[in-house]
């Protein structure tokens, strides 16, 4: 699942640097409005009764987009897509898909809005800190933006493991950079989803 997961976001990092290039010329102040307001809504997400952060149909939906857009089949990518987003609807991978197979099949217009929309994602959770210690660990709302993360940023995960530190847990991943090959070790707090799968366990348990 993991492979298949950096492997799908590659269909997009192409089109990542372009992209992430341009939005940095734009005004700062709105970027960070959108990154403010992306935070706010993965947290009242995190909050609500729909939170499902181990749910499987977003992976599978993932994986058919991502097939159908290599095949060139961009309906059909756009369908699968938004398949998934209505049981995950911030699944940063199914955003990069569906905003892919939007420019694939012409409609601009929803191909950057959609392309906005997961840059923003992206953002908040790159700001919410720079990843190398427990302090400023990455604050996630499932292990997918984890990869997701990851994949935008060019790294693969060589060893990955959960580590608990100030009553909190962290997944450890050792990365590798994919054009340097250099490698270094990035934090990401996995308090929330980690939270939600205790909660299951102990209601199995009454």
């Amino acid at each position: 699942m993991k492979k298949s997961l950096l492997s799908f976001f590659l269909l997009g990092v192409l089109l990542v640097s372009p992209l992430l290039a341009e939005d940095a010329a734009s005004a700062s102040s709105d970027r960070d409005a959108r990154a403010k307001a992306a935070t706010e809504q993965r947290l009242a997400y995190a909050a609500s009764a729909e939170y499902n952060p181990y749910e499987t149909k977003a992976s599978d939906c993932r994986k058919n987009a991502g097939e159908l857009l290599k095949k060139g089949d961009f309906a059909g990518a756009i369908a699968e897509a938004r398949k998934g987003l209505e049981s995950s609807k911030y699944d940063i991978g199914l955003l990069v898909v569906l905003a892919t197979a939007y420019r694939g099949a012409g409609d601009i217009p929803n191909a950057e809005k959609t392309r906005r929309q997961w840059i923003s994602l992206v953002d908040s959770i790159l700001r919410s800190g720079d990843g190398r210690d427990f302090a400023t660990a990455y604050q996630v709302i499932t292990v997918a933006e984890e990869y997701a993360v990851l994949g935008v940023l060019g790294m693969e995960v060589t060893n990955q493991s959960l580590v608990g530190h100030g009553g909190s847990e962290f997944d450890k991943m050792q990365v590798k950079e994919r054009k340097s090959g250099d490698e270094l070790t990035l934090y990401f707090n996995v308090d929330l989803p980690m939270r939600w799968l205790n909660r299951q366990f102990s209601e199995k348990k009454k």
